[in-house]
């Protein structure tokens, strides 16, 4: 009777084991898969990690292709970008997409982060900063570690690094967009006015456009005088409660651009009132989705 039994109880397992197997290659491709990354620069010797989301059902063998949003501040940023889009993928809120975000390891000690982006996110040096010896305390890194001004070797590692390697491992268009947070967004602004012909959309979210004396100001005057032509689409963003040196610093360079009447410039701005430099995080990237990859009409 026990033999018998075990018999059946075999049989069962193997049945439902199967089944299952059967089930899984029935389901097919995850609705958004999460792929990950370590990239060595040969450029500036920088790892970069690399964190992917997948547009829903993607599938490697099929020959749509997708364009793709580079996320700077992937550690932060990266777990609310891929969940925002996982909900807006259920009803078609939002365009297909690859999201790529680069990050710098973090999970320890916010030390490593915040010493790199300082380096790459700054499109110029500046030697106040670096002595500040209020972020050494804050963060934990010895007093001297601070360098600043690597913003176009940073370009450079994205154009000529971080970019081919998504091209050769994904199924992407020439469609790009840059999005960044602070110093992140201080760098998309950079790229806007340096590198129009790599990135098509912009996420350019609390800005430190105060940086070195809110020359990003003069670069765009420069701009305006050699282009009357920027044919991309720009969402800006701050939280009310940000400052002074933060939320009308934003405000002034959208005006700025608006002034400009620039050829096929698609400009929204947005400040997210009652938020601060950090909570405002959140609903920037939300944001930031919504309307640089609105879905398509019918």
């Amino acid at each position: 009777m026990k033999t018998s039994m075990a018999s059946g109880f075999s049989i069962l397992v193997s049945l439902f084991m199967f089944s299952y197997s059967v089930l899984m290659a029935q389901a097919g491709p995850v609705i958004n898969e999460q792929k990950k990354h370590l990239l060595k620069s040969g450029i500036n010797g920088a790892d970069y990690h690399l964190s992917v989301s997948l547009p829903k059902h993607y599938a490697p063998a099929e020959a749509t292709r997708y364009p793709v949003l580079f996320m700077l501040d992937g550690g932060l940023g990266f777990p609310v970008a891929h969940a925002a889009r996982t909900g807006f993928d259920m009803f078609g809120d939002m365009e297909d997409l690859i999201i790529v975000a680069i990050e710098y390891e973090w999970e320890k000690s916010l030390s490593p982060w915040f010493v790199n982006r300082s380096r790459d996110y700054t499109p110029s040096k500046d030697a106040v900063f670096e002595s500040n010896p209020g972020y050494a305390k804050l963060f934990g890194f010895p007093e001297g570690s601070l360098v600043t001004g690597g913003g176009p070797v940073f370009l450079d590692v994205i154009r000529k690094e971080i970019i081919p390697f998504v091209d050769k491992n994904y199924k992407t268009t020439k469609d790009r967009g840059i999005s960044g947070h602070s110093f992140g967004g201080l760098f998309v602004g950079y790229c806007l006015l340096t590198a129009p012909d790599l990135f098509q959309r912009y996420g350019i979210n609390s800005p430190s456009f105060w940086w070195n004396k809110k020359e990003m100001f003069g670069m765009e005057k420069e701009f305006s005088k050699r282009t009357q032509s920027l044919p991309v689409k720009v969402f800006m963003s701050v939280g009310s409660l940000e400052g002074n040196s933060m939320t009308p610093v934003m405000t002034a360079f959208a005006d700025s651009l608006k002034s400009r009447n620039y050829q096929g410039l698609s400009l929204t701005t947005h400040i997210f009132e009652g938020e601060t430099h950090m909570s405002v995080v959140p609903a920037m990237i939300s944001r930031t989705l919504r309307v640089l990859y609105p879905a398509k009409k019918e």
